[in-house]
């Protein structure tokens, strides 16, 4: 079963985005927003050599804005720091940092941070600094949350907070594990308001390349207006635009995918697969694209009709594992974008994903601008887009 958060990134990322933008380093509360009034929050799943989505977490109370007073951490502000002194001061504080949030027609781009980015096994990987150790980070839109490896956490000796407990039911089983204490989450030199990690137990090092530590999860991600720059090796942040006008702050031709919708913390692209339409996850973390259960049933696929396919171990944040199918189809279209022949893996279990992830070989050798905030998707033109 699939539960996902209520309160989404477009309503939270003016809070962070004013926090960096202002030059403020204060841990803000997004992630208590997550799991406020009763909500839960899913954790991550694999899908073949990726993170995917489901489970659910324990609900924890809202902490009430007029409550921050009581407990506002020291405030670094220009290099100075400053300690509350009594309840009044953190009012007008929380007050002065709202005025930082952008006007509903401020069309400014503006940089908060921006980042080497490497391509290792398919998977997009950042270098970050998590309480000064140095770690890498793959970058992936689909996580709901940030989390670190349960083995990173041992070794970084990062404390496990045990009112935060996250149960996790998908492809491996069933799991239960606490979340981490974070001081500083560093990316691109900037220190990012985050004060917990989710803790997976799944590998992200291989003999293929890959040496992660984790996943950049959506928490930080689709808080702001996103410049993914595969060809050029860098990913850039920028504060969120209320702005419809707004594109993409390259030159080179662009593809807009039209129809983006967001579903909670999720952006979801239309697509067409061999005359089926569906709606999928974007998924930056994917090193496949992915067919959800419900689709594949619409276009009559099971263990029958895919008994000739090469079979595909895939693996969750619990120990099992669950065998997926690797299809080949004629054409996937998402957008004026298509390519024929794609491989695909199809999953015959219900891990959450809906109709598809849409991952690694859609942003292949491009360069891609999200904004959540928007509903907007541009990827760099490849020879096969129209």
């Amino acid at each position: 079963m699939n539960h996902q958060p209520q309160a989404s990134a477009g309503r939270l990322n003016n809070r962070i985005a004013a926090l960096l933008t202002a030059r403020v380093t204060r841990p803000a509360d997004r992630q208590r927003h997550f799991v406020g009034d009763g909500r839960v929050r899913t954790t991550e799943q694999s899908v073949g050599d990726r993170i995917g989505h489901s489970g659910a977490t324990d609900a924890i109370p809202w902490q009430r804005r007029d409550d921050y007073a009581n407990v506002l951490p020291p405030i670094e502000f220009e290099g100075f720091l400053f300690m509350p002194l009594r309840r009044v001061f953190g009012f007008v504080l929380l007050v002065l940092l709202t005025r930082c949030a952008p006007s509903k027609a401020d069309c400014n781009l503006t940089m908060i941070a921006q980042m080497p980015l490497q391509v290792q096994d398919h998977l997009l990987v950042v270098p970050a600094d998590l309480n000064a150790a140095r770690v890498s980070l793959v970058v992936d839109s689909g996580a709901e949350r940030t989390t670190i490896s349960d083995a990173v956490a041992e070794r970084l000796g990062l404390p496990h907070n045990s009112r935060y407990r996250t149960r996790s039911l998908g492809i491996g089983g069933r799991t239960v594990t606490t979340d981490v204490d974070l001081d500083r989450l560093v990316l691109g030199g900037v220190n990012f308001p985050i004060e917990r990690a989710a803790v997976g137990t799944f590998r992200l090092q291989n003999e293929r390349g890959l040496q992660a530590d984790g996943l950049l999860g959506a928490d930080v991600l689709l808080a702001f207006d996103m410049d993914i720059d595969v060809p050029g090796g860098k990913l850039t942040l920028y504060r969120a635009r209320h702005c419809a006008e707004s594109g993409p702050p390259w030159q080179e031709p662009a593809v807009q995918i039209t129809g983006v919708a967001t579903r909670k913390d999720r952006l979801l692209l239309p697509f067409e697969l061999d005359g089926q339409s569906g709606m999928a996850i974007l998924d930056t973390g994917a090193g496949r694209n992915v067919i959800g259960l419900d689709m594949a049933r619409r276009m009559g696929l099971n263990e029958q009709t895919m008994g000739e396919d090469a079979k595909v171990r895939q693996r969750g944040v619990g120990p099992a594992e669950a065998i997926g199918y690797l299809h080949r189809f004629n054409l996937l279209r998402i957008g004026s974008t298509a390519e024929t022949a794609p491989l695909i893996a199809v999953q015959l279990s219900d891990a959450g994903i809906g109709d598809a992830l849409i991952g690694e070989p859609f942003l292949h050798g491009r360069r891609v601008w999200i904004s959540f905030q928007n509903r907007q998707v541009f990827v760099s033109r490849r020879g096969e887009d129209r």
